[in-house]
């Protein structure tokens, strides 16, 4: 079910993907993640805010601990949107090497969907997240399923991001699990 997102990455090496049944029309459920990516960090939550921040001082340490501290991104500053189709699907999408800690934001030369689909630098990997809202027809609430794929673009980056989904895929499925429940409660309120 990769929707938009197989344009982007039609074969991940790495993928995650969490839903969950919101009792809100289709429309309702997109309003309320429109808001929540307006907010930016404050949409997600204090816990989610806080294993980003986690994040962020270990790319700090690994750097030596010097120099300005980096500033805040969220969703918006840190992955492009690639695709929308509103209020179906939204897929945003990133070029990094995010297992180096140091390097975790985007590539900057990578500025759209066209950029993103060219690039292909060995060491790297492009990843994309999307959201998909339909009908459940069993409930007519909405189903939202969140989706995450990687694919690396040599053995090399292959190899590394292996050892960090390791690490990291446990955390990142809590932030989605989170985002879909902080989801659910601004729809339905």
């Amino acid at each position: 079910m990769s929707g938009l997102a197989g344009t982007f990455v039609p074969r991940p090496d790495f993928a995650s993907r969490h839903q969950t049944v919101i009792p809100a029309p289709v429309e309702e459920v997109w309003a309320a993640w429109q808001e929540m990516e307006q907010a930016g960090g404050e949409g997600w939550g204090p816990v989610v805010r806080a294993l980003f921040a986690v994040r962020r001082q270990l790319g700090r340490v690994k750097r030596g601990g010097g120099g300005v501290p980096v500033p805040e991104k969220d969703l918006r500053d840190s992955f492009l949107l690639l695709a929308e189709d509103a209020p179906r699907e939204t897929v945003r999408g990133i070029v990094g090497q995010w297992w180096t800690m140091g390097a975790a934001d985007g590539r900057p030369d990578v500025k759209g969907p066209s950029e993103f689909l060219a690039f292909d630098e060995p060491g790297y990997a492009k990843a994309t997240f999307s959201m998909r809202f339909a009908t459940d027809t069993a409930t007519d609430g909405t189903r939202v399923v969140t989706e995450t794929r990687v694919m690396c673009l040599d053995e090399a980056a292959h190899r590394a991001m292996r050892r960090y989904w390791r690490l990291v895929e446990p955390f990142s499925g809590l932030v989605r699990r989170m985002m879909l429940r902080r989801l659910s409660k601004r729809a339905v309120a």
